[in-house]
């Protein structure tokens, strides 16, 4: 996918920045959309989480004095889950959510985060073209960011991209909506010129302050449904609220699309405010528990402590945890005590992998015995431990995955509660995806098939596999192996937690992510099995949904 940038890329932000949060915005009506959620018949459970980066975007056009309308489809109709050939569609159909875009809208923002969605996103961009042929529509998130210039020309609907941190690049494409030269100077956009040529803007400079990003605008969406639900991101402890206390990730894993969205620059909001917005949800929503959705929150130990501390000093009350994953380094025999005493229950590791040669080849800079050493800590102090597991990156060998499978082992051993073996997805935006595409596993020309397969990576019968030396059926094979046998070593050397399994299930309650999983498994069986409406949420025949 070759790139053709134009004059309008040197543009200095100096002259780019002239005209930035002017008041043309006001009154201004934008609809920001989340779409439905797309996976496999196979896929075990989806976590059900309100949409945090539409909500920002919300917050921070409203600040700016623009009339906001949010719909949220996954949060309108969560019980709405319906299946078409391999593929389960969950939330409002395609038709819902036209008919909620006021037909004074000026400016459509729809998110895409991720890949395996886009066949679908694709079809409602479509859709809402033919719905809206002259308004302005904008679209951002993760899959966006890292295929700014497919996007644009296998979707000719859009007309702007946003690349990266959205908050203030969204602001000024509102304020300019009516004047499209104004819009394509706009540092942090990306769109395609009359000519068919793609043309980049400047970057857009990450937000350093980001204590001033005003809280996200859950008043615009349907929080009880979140609030309550048993099936979050974390283990279900009870009202709960996801938040973000950090932004970034200074790693450079060659898995990762991080570097693509956020680049290097890790910036953590102050403990203070943090907790501030806690409060707040404690107030407002009676939220007993909250959701970390950091990339690595844990990263600086005087950060933590002084988190912790100010919880206590405020003598607030609360469970929280990290449900997608942190680093290892700061969490000592100093730390640990600190995270319980302040209502950290559940903690999600990420090493990847149990193979040094692995570790060394993603740029995955975990030093095992370490981790183990801080997952001790993390038992002692009574948390509850969960660690994420990858296998099948393009290098491994057979032997590089039966390491992996005996650290699984070790995990069982040490007392760890929960762990997830997935097999590799190779993210757009990610150094591997790029090293793929050179090596032609992945089509220089993305097509269907490529998205489609994307898909059944959350699958545990998927065959799906980029591995050049390991089948997708043996990759399939060694994840049912290693998740079957840590549980099996962790049930047997403790097999009270085994009661407490069967226990939890029944009572739909949880006390580990597979408990949850579980529960949410059979609750969605239970969904799907009532009478399903009869237009699919992709509101496309099959064919044409990639089903």
């Amino acid at each position: 996918m070759g790139s053709t940038i134009n004059s309008l890329s040197v543009i200095s932000m100096k002259e780019t920045d002239q005209d930035r949060f002017d008041n043309t915005g006001v009154g201004r009506h934008v609809v920001l959309i989340r779409p439905a959620m797309v996976s496999s018949v196979g896929t075990w459970s989806s976590p059900v989480t309100p949409p945090l980066g539409i909500a920002y975007l919300a917050a921070m056009l409203q600040k700016a004095g623009a009339e906001v309308t949010c719909i949220d489809a996954i949060g309108e109709k969560v019980d709405q889950i319906i299946q078409e050939g391999n593929y389960v569609y969950q939330g409002l159909s395609i038709d819902e959510i036209l008919e909620r875009i006021p037909s004074n809208v000026e400016v459509i923002g729809i998110s895409c985060m991720f890949s395996q969605d886009w066949i679908y996103f694709r079809n409602l961009l479509h859709a809402t073209r033919e719905r809206f042929p002259k308004t302005l529509i904008v679209v951002g998130g993760e899959h966006i960011t890292a295929l700014p210039e497919f996007s644009l020309r296998d979707c000719p609907a859009i007309d702007v991209c946003i690349l990266g941190e959205g908050e203030e690049t969204i602001v000024d494409v509102v304020n300019r909506a009516r004047d499209k030269d104004a819009v394509r100077r706009t540092p942090g956009v990306a769109f395609l010129d009359e000519a068919g040529n793609y043309v980049q803007a400047p970057p857009r400079e990450r937000i350093k302050d980001v204590d001033q990003i005003p809280y996200p605008a859950w008043d615009l969406f349907p929080m009880d449904n979140f609030v309550d639900t048993h099936n979050g991101h974390g283990v279900y402890r009870g009202k709960t609220m996801g938040i973000i206390a950090t932004r970034g990730c200074p790693y450079k894993c060659t898995f990762c699309s991080n570097p693509t969205m956020y680049g290097k620059a890790y910036v953590p909001r102050s403990p203070g405010d943090v907790l501030d917005e806690i409060e707040f949800y404690q107030k407002k929503y009676n939220a007993t528990n909250i959701d970390f959705y950091d990339l690595t929150m844990i990263l600086k130990k005087q950060w933590v402590l002084e988190f912790c501390k100010e919880i206590e000093r405020r003598g607030m009350s609360f469970t929280w945890q990290l449900p997608t994953g942190t680093r290892s380094e700061v969490v000592d025999d100093d730390v640990a005590p600190w995270l319980f005493k302040t209502g950290c229950r559940n903690i999600t590791y990420a090493p990847e992998s149990g193979d040094p040669e692995t570790l060394d080849k993603i740029k995955k800079r975990v030093h095992l015995p370490a981790l183990i050493s801080s997952i001790r800590a993390s038992l002692k102090a009574g948390i509850n431990v969960k660690c994420n597991i990858i296998i099948g990156f393009p290098h491994e060998r057979r032997i590089n995955v039966m390491r992996t499978m005996w650290f699984c082992g070790k995990l069982a051993w040490v007392g760890v509660h929960d762990v997830g073996v997935f097999l590799f997805s190779p993210y757009p935006g990610s150094q591997l995806f790029r090293e793929l595409q050179q090596d032609g596993m992945i089509p220089q020309k993305l097509d269907d098939a490529y998205f489609n397969s994307l898909v059944n990576f959350m699958d545990p019968t998927s065959t799906e596999a980029f591995s050049k030396h390991l089948s997708g059926r043996e990759l399939a094979f060694w994840r049912f192996f290693g998740m079957a046998y840590f549980f099996a070593l962790s049930y047997m050397f403790r097999p009270w937690r085994f009661i407490q399994f069967v226990r939890n299930v029944w009572n739909y309650e949880s006390n580990t992510v597979l408990e949850q999983r579980v529960g949410a498994m059979i609750e969605r069986f239970r969904i799907t099995k009532k009478k399903a409406p009869e237009t699919a949420p992709t509101g496309v025949p099959a064919t044409q949904a990639g089903a």
